[in-house]
This record gives structure tokens, sequence and C-alpha cells, in this order.
């Protein structure tokens, strides 16, 4: 039994009839155009001798293209290709001298002798090596003397003969065991040395004092790298995003600085760097020219900014760079800004309370980061106040919000400002002294009629003495 139902056998016979149809009205219409086409070429002819250019005529469909198929394909392969190049460009990270997270994108090649330098320094090589490293290196140093004196109590024994020197030492294996419980103190009491052997007596020194010396310089060194202040960096957080906006009638640059530990960092201060390409008047190109940038805490956008800001960092602080006239960003404009090549590191320092020890946060900024026109969401306030403490609320850190602020460069927003105050005064002194004007005119009548006054009262006493 077929799946599908059997059509009518009239039906089929009015699609196949239609279909007829429409195939005789094409070839009429083919026809009709054909003899039309060959009349108009014999009436020239007979005429006159004209001569006519024949031109090749394409046949568009009703949407500009001959072959829809074709057509649609080609769009549909033309819209794969652009997403694969939007999707390329995103994935492709921008170059940046420091990652957001504090990392160094730097790496030093092609040092002369840098084994040795490291090896000089083998201290401070182990603590910035990974933690595998210097598992591998603890084992290594404890097997190794383990080993190496095993051999050398395997020598004496086998020079001075069994249980001379060491009782129950007889084998490497034995040797190796006595290595280990000597150099660890373990002692279980089966294997000692005896009198009889000076060199054993030496060796048993030296094992302790080697064992000594590797155990302080592998505590050393792992308590070293368990309190470095690095970790403390890990808690002080940045914005992802940095702001550009109209902050007390100045154009600023702004980015948010927090700390989420309790115990704080003393005499935190901020330090803001600008990297970027720079021509000198000579033609020497600097690829990486670094400018510091005077920066201020929050709203104070004080004309002596210092180009590092001692910061109480208990709350989020918004730190803030006034764009003006001395700026390297005074003349950019929000879309030059966008596609200008350039790097904004910016560098917190300060003590560790706990350890005393010097910390340093690091983050960056590049064009794609700054957002012009937005502010940052407040974190607290004073309604945010619960069991005696205020609360900071650290998952609106990175928000930001959209405010009015005037989409051209900081140079021209002063222009426009110092132009609306020049035309206000300007407005202002013209209407003072047309005020003025009228004071005048105002005087120069009141004098004038107090005069004719004064001068009909003198009259009339005239008039009265002479009738007297």
């Amino acid at each position: 039994m077929s799946s599908y139902p059997d059509r009518p056998s009239n039906q089929v016979r009015r699609h196949w009839e239609k279909q007829e149809a429409k195939l005789r009205e094409i070839e009429e219409y083919s026809e009709r155009i054909s003899s039309s086409d060959s009349s108009n070429m014999n009436d020239s002819g007979e005429g006159g001798g004209e001569k006519f250019e024949l031109k090749e005529v394409k046949i568009q469909q009703p949407n500009g293209t001959s072959h829809p198929r074709k057509t649609k394909a080609k769009a549909a392969k033309i819209k794969k290709s652009r997403m694969k190049r939007v999707l390329s460009t995103k994935n492709v990270k921008k170059r940046r001298l420091v990652g957001k997270h504090g990392g160094l994108k730097v790496v030093a090649s092609h040092v002369p002798q840098k084994h040795g330098m490291y090896i000089s320094d083998l201290f401070t090589t182990m603590i910035d090596s990974k933690w595998r490293w210097i598992t591998f290196v603890y084992t290594i140093m404890y097997c190794g003397s383990w080993l190496a004196f095993g051999f050398f109590w395997w020598l004496v024994t086998y020079i001075r003969g069994d249980n001379v020197c060491v009782d129950n030492v007889d084998s490497f294996t034995s040797s190796f065991l006595f290595s280990l419980e000597t150099q660890t103190t373990i002692g279980y009491g089966g294997r000692q040395i005896t009198p009889e052997c000076p060199e054993a007596v030496i060796l048993l020194n030296v094992q302790s004092l080697i064992g000594f010396i590797i155990g302080a310089f592998m505590l050393g060194l792992i308590f070293a790298k368990l309190s470095r202040p690095r970790n403390r960096a890990e808690t002080i957080l940045f914005s992802r995003n940095a702001v550009v906006a109209a902050r007390d009638g100045k154009m600023c640059l702004m980015f948010r600085v927090g700390d989420v530990r309790k115990s704080q960092i003393l005499e935190a201060n901020v330090r803001v760097y600008l990297f970027r390409k720079r021509k000198t008047r000579e033609g020497i190109e600097l690829p990486f020219h670094q400018q510091r940038l005077p920066v201020g805490v929050d709203w104070s956008c004080d004309e002596n900014l210092l180009e590092d800001s001692i910061i109480f960092l208990i709350l989020p602080l918004t730190i803030v760079h006034v764009i003006d006239e001395n700026s390297p960003l005074f003349e950019m404009s929000p879309n030059e800004l966008l596609h200008c090549d350039f790097e904004i590191v910016v560098v917190l320092e300060g003590t560790v309370e706990a350890t005393s020890m010097l910390v340093q946060a690091k983050t960056s900024y590049i064009a794609d980061e700054i957002l012009w026109g937005h502010e940052f969401v407040s974190t607290t306030d004073e309604t945010r106040w619960k069991s005696g403490r205020y609360r900071v609320d650290f998952s609106v850190f990175d928000d930001t919000r959209p405010i009015p602020t005037p989409r051209m460069s900081a140079k021209d927003y002063y222009e426009g400002k110092m132009f609306k105050m020049n035309s206000e005064s300007s407005l202002l002194s013209l209407e003072t002294q047309e005020d003025v004007d009228y004071d005048d005119s105002d005087t120069i009548a009141k004098r004038s009629a107090s005069t004719a006054t004064l001068s009909a009262d003198l009259e009339q006493n005239d008039d009265s003495i002479t009738f007297v």
C-alpha cells in the first residue's frame, strides 16, 4: 500500500493541460516576435538602404538578474565570506604591552649569556619559575643527595669491610637506607656508625650539614614563593572599560579600581602611562613612546593633578585624568579615539598590610576598551548599610551607563564653551550699555524739568517784588 494518497485522474489531466497551454502560448509569442523582426528588416531593406547596428540584448528577470538560482547561490556565498571576515576580525586580538590581568606581553630574545645571568641569580630564577619546576628540583635535590651519600657509604663499607665502620650495612641497598635515615634523622636503630673509622665520622658530619643546607634552601624558596606579593594583586580589581565624559565642565578619562580584601593596601598610589607611536622632528619614528598622564581621585578634577595619586582604597574609587591642552588626548574625537593605536597602562603600587611587602597591580586599556559618553554605576551608597557596615556591590563594578556627552574632541568642546561664554558676555555688556544709556536720558530729562521749574519760580518771585 502506498504511503501517499492517489491523486484523482481528472486533477492530473487538468494539470498537464495547463502546462501544455502555457507551452503553446510561449511558442506563439516567440513566433510573433520573430515574424515582426523579419518584417521590419525587409521594410528597412526595401526603403532606402539604411544600415542598422545589431546589439546584444540580455533579457533580465524582474529582480534584475538573468539566473535567479545562480544569483541566490552567489549572494549566499558572499554573505558567508563576509561573516567569515567579521568573525576573523573579532577573533584577532590587538597587540598590547600589558594584559588585562597584569601580565607583561614582552619577552627578551637573543640575549647573550642569558642562561649564565639566570644561574647567577638562582634564587630569583627559582622563585619566578612554576610550581612543577620547584617540585622537580625539590625531588631531585633530596633523592640525589640520598643516592650520592648512599654510594659513599657503600664505598666505605666496600673498602673497610662489612660491619667495621657501619653496623648492618653490607650492600648498596642498605647503604642507601642508612643515608636516608641519617639525613632525615629517622634513626630506626638497626644501622649505626662505629668509632673505628674516622672517615665514616667525617662523612656523617658532611651529610648532616648538606642536608641542613638543602632543607633551608628549599624551605626559604617555598616560603618566598608562597608569600610573594604578586598573589595579593589578584584581589585588586580594575574596571573592564575606561570611560570618557564631561565632569565639572571638563572632559575626563576615567577608570575604576577596587580592593576586595579586608586588609588594606597602605600608601597606595596610581600611575598612568600612555604608549603610542611618535615621530620626532628629525623623522625618527618611536614605536612605543611613553608619556605620563596626571590623574586624580573620583571627581576631583583640579588643575594641579599629580603624575601619581595617593589613594585611600577602602571603597571602589574612580581615577580621573583631565583631558586638557597638555593631554595627548586633547585633539582626539570619538572616531579618532576608536581608530587610534595606543595603550594606556595603569600601575597601582602599595604596601601589603599583613606582610609589609610592596605589591604592584597592573592593567591596560586600548582604544576599543574606552567608552565615550558613559559613567560608572555606583557600587555603594548611604542606603546600603547592614549589620553595622556598608555593603559594596562588586557585581556592578564593571557596569556603565550612557550619559549626555558631546561627540567632539576636548579641544572643540572647550572652544565651543569659550565661544558661548564670550557671546553671552558680549550680549550682557550690550544690555548693560543700553540700560546705562536709558538711565542717562532719564536723568537729563529730569534735570531739564527741574531747571524749568526753578526758572518759573524765580520769575514769579520777581513779579511779586515789582508789585510791592
